[in-house]
């Protein structure tokens, strides 16, 4: 415990110069799943415009919020306003892994999240490689059929449209780069990246993780693998995996969180060597099926590592925080929120108040603190069954 603290410690004070500039840049996303092909782009917003509710992020989250709450109110004008493409964040880098539930249990409405996402799959026909026994998919498959599904109902999604300012006057008024959006509503469905937008900051915070896919396996060697490797088990930090299309295993680990909210990571060498060894030490047959894909990206988590809805603000509304479950919460949290917005207030547990993080250096030294603590597996939160 004295060692992973003082090795927190000594990275905030080494890290110094560089720990103390702005970095505005965001890691790309180079998963597996983008590189099976891109879907077409939806046109990025120019000039004014106007919207009876704004969402802020076209991963599942907020794609989730525009269809359930044009289910509910057909007719209604909402956008969605991404910065980059439909499922460019968390949701696209994900492992595409389904399941009830959150990191630490199956609190009240969750437990059949994974219904939830199949039947939109189903009502949408949204393509997305599901796998009904495992509970798999191609989770930027499944973005880009809910960015679809959110367009066929009234949605106007505008990708390539990254929003820099939000401010209320009479209404709230989103801004960038040559557009201007008024709307009643705003939903930030920005997870890891809300804190940047000044949105739950004390509340939310980015936390990165890698993912690799391995070479085509043959199938003696994949057939012997397990199916699911460690997933939604053991404790906070492991080794997750599971077999992915083409014959390849997919496998993940590692989190680390970047100084001042910092959505850019860099140290991908360490984490995917680090990964490697696990790997072989796991199942020496793959020592000679190198990795071919390999990605980081930060993921939105909390102090308790439960997902969390809240208002900012008269009418700006935020949710986040999946701890790395949020395929399927995700997609959960966004028809809460479009409940939230019709008048039917979401479960108790997700409007809880949570343990408020401090400013830097104090939450860079704090967090990977608790990281590292438990990676060493000194500390651990209890868990619902």
């Amino acid at each position: 415990m004295k060692g992973a603290a003082l090795t927190s410690a000594a990275g905030a004070w080494f890290g110094g110069a560089h720990l103390l500039l702005s970095d505005d840049r965001w890691t790309p996303n180079r998963s597996y799943w983008v590189t099976r092909g891109r879907a077409p782009l939806s046109p990025p917003l120019r000039g004014p415009a106007r919207a009876d509710v704004a969402i802020v992020g076209a991963g599942v989250t907020g794609l989730s919020t525009a269809i359930h709450l044009l289910q509910r109110s057909p007719g209604l004008r909402v956008a969605v306003l991404e910065a980059h493409y439909a499922g460019f964040g968390a949701t696209g880098r994900s492992g595409g892994v389904l399941g009830a539930g959150t990191e630490m249990g199956t609190p009240e409405g969750t437990a059949d999240n994974v219904a939830l996402v199949t039947g939109l799959i189903d009502e949408y026909g949204i393509d997305c490689d599901l796998d009904r026994e495992h509970e798999w998919i191609d989770p930027y498959r499944y973005a880009a059929g809910l960015k679809r599904a959110a367009e066929s109902l009234g949605a106007t999604v505008h990708e390539g449209t990254r929003v820099t300012a939000i401010r209320r006057e009479e209404r709230i008024i989103l801004s960038g780069e040559g557009f201007t959006l008024t709307a009643d509503r705003v939903v930030a469905a920005t997870n890891g990246y809300t804190p940047r937008l000044g949105i739950a900051a004390a509340r939310l915070f980015p936390a990165h993780t890698g993912a690799a896919v391995t070479v085509p396996l043959p199938a003696a060697v994949l057939d012997a693998l397990p199916d699911d490797i460690h997933v939604m088990t053991s404790r906070e930090m492991y080794m997750w995996g599971r077999k992915a299309p083409e014959g390849r295993l997919l496998v993940g680990a590692g989190a680390s969180y970047e100084y001042g909210n910092g959505l850019y990571y860099d140290d991908d060498r360490y984490l995917f060597a680090a990964l490697r060894r696990c790997l072989d030490r796991t199942y020496e047959a793959l020592r000679d099926y190198p990795f071919e894909h390999a990605w980081t990206g930060p993921m939105g988590c909390t102090t308790d590592q439960e997902p969390i809805l809240g208002e900012e603000s008269p009418g700006l509304f935020y949710a986040g925080g999946y701890s790395g479950h949020g395929l399927a919460m995700g997609t959960r949290a966004g028809a809460f929120m479009a409940g939230w917005l019709d008048g039917q207030a979401p479960p108790g547990w997700l409007l809880r108040p949570t343990l408020g993080l401090p400013g830097e250096p104090f939450r860079y030294v704090g967090v990977n603190m608790v990281i590292n603590l438990m990676n060493l597996g000194l500390v651990g939160m209890p868990k619902d069954d």
